[in-house]
């Protein structure tokens, strides 16, 4: 293999990590549930972090939110990293009635390895006993042991929310999420991040230097190990000191990736839409996707949780730009067929977020409220920046590219099974 080819692989295998850490940091607490900072001297160009505590969305995301991309309008969030390190934790989570509910496990590779909650372990109470991949022993009695990948996992949760219901029933749940040493101890500790949640992937010489830190904290299954060693060359690798990287090539490289990751995705599928990331628990050898999500859609679940219909072009293959009017027409009995919950989001592509608008709206699903069907009992979504006469089916859209994201929880065979005909995105009106 060139050298050429082996940055690329270099590139496409450690970006995740890259991605992984600045996440880490963007959402970790600066200060605990006692207002303590987890570095109090260092002000605000520290790096350290709270880790084994809980962070929670207490409303709906908006167009103000910007630390995750690509993310929901239909739950709220909770979050914690948690460093096993110093051995195994126990996580505490509470009877959640009839509301859905799921905490996916991310190892720091972004491979969605485990999904706790509705869909496996229904909503009753649980205790899991989180360890790390070198740990061996007998779980305490009582509890569900769940194998965390790396030793330090992200556990993003998302709990079912209407976007006008009272919050504090879903808020109490959120509190009741606990994580505890194993003699019932409080679990926090503080982790140095090691860049700013602010610090996008650009510069080579960065990120070699967090991808390589990472390495020695993270190191990849052993499984993987002979792949990471052919990057030592390149200056990619456990403890190697990025003036040791070969900088003006990995730049190129990095720089050619980026483009190719945060280009329009062509459609696989008629219709405008992408075939949906087929993941499970792990990314396997497929690198590419494994880099493509963790830079634009960081935090997906395994498509038995959730399907992820994306799409970036119209029926005809162009790129979806907010000043055309589009139509979306699921026809009559042609709903998204899930077990839970269907939305969908509509995303600037500039910065993968949510976009203002007058109607703060942000997705349209199976809990909008005033949706008009059609006379034969089909529902027409319109997507465009310009608002149309009637306004209870729009969409709105920036003044620019954007994307929109088919979110299924818990599909059906019909999805899984990929026999689900996803409806056309028309162009309506082509003047610009």
């Amino acid at each position: 293999m060139n050298r050429n080819d082996l940055a690329r692989e270099a590139i496409l295998y450690t970006l995740p990590l890259y991605e992984t850490a600045r996440m880490q940091a963007a959402s970790s607490p600066r200060k605990n549930t006692e207002g303590q900072f987890a570095d109090p001297a260092g002000g605000p160009e520290s790096t350290r972090r709270w880790a084994n505590v809980f962070s929670h969305t207490r409303q709906l995301l908006n167009a103000k939110d910007r630390r995750v991309v690509t993310p929901n309008a239909d739950t709220l969030y909770t979050s914690s990293w948690i460093d096993l390190s110093d051995g195994p934790l126990l996580l505490h989570t509470p009877d959640t009635g009839d509301r859905y509910y799921v905490l996916g496990l991310l190892d720091f590779f972004t491979n969605p390895f485990a999904h706790l909650g509705t869909r496996l372990h229904g909503n009753a109470a649980h205790t899991f006993f989180l360890h790390g991949p070198e740990w061996q022993g007998t779980p305490p009695a009582g509890t569900l042991p769940i194998e965390c990948a790396t030793p330090t996992v992200w556990l993003i949760g998302r709990i079912l929310a209407l976007p006008h219901e009272d919050m504090a029933p879903v808020h109490a749940l959120q509190n009741a999420f606990r994580l505890t040493t194993l003699e019932g101890e409080p679990a926090a500790r503080i982790v140095t991040c090691g860049l700013h949640g602010q610090d996008k992937l650009s510069d080579a010489a960065t990120f070699v230097g967090v991808v390589n830190r990472q390495l020695a904290i993270t190191p990849p299954p052993p499984s993987e190990m002979a792949d990471l060693a052919r990057f030592a060359v390149l200056g990619i690798g456990a403890g190697l000191d990025k003036s040791q990287a070969d900088l003006p090539l990995l730049q190129e490289t990095l720089s050619e990736i980026l483009s190719e990751l945060d280009a329009p995705a062509s459609s696989d599928l008629e219709g405008g839409w992408n075939a949906s990331v087929e993941v499970t628990e792990h990314y396997g050898r497929d690198w590419y996707t494994r880099a493509r999500v963790a830079r634009c859609y960081i935090g997906l679940l395994g498509t038995q949780e959730v399907f992820y219909q994306m799409a970036h072009r119209d029926s005809q293959g162009r790129p979806l730009d907010g000043r055309h009017r589009y139509r979306l027409r699921f026809a009559p009995g042609g709903l998204p067929q899930v077990d839970a919950f269907w939305s969908l989001s509509l995303y600037r592509k500039s910065d993968y977020l949510f976009v203002e608008n007058p109607l703060q709206r942000h997705a349209i699903g199976d809990r909008t409220a005033g949706l008009c069907t059609d006379p034969d009992g089909g529902l027409t979504i319109w997507l465009g920046h310009t608002p149309p006469a009637q306004t209870n089916n729009w969409l709105p859209a920036p003044a620019d590219t954007f994307y929109v994201a088919l979110r299924l929880y818990l599909p059906r065979e019909v999805h899984q099974n990929d026999l689900y005909n996803y409806p056309l995105i028309e162009l309506v009106d082509d003047s610009v």
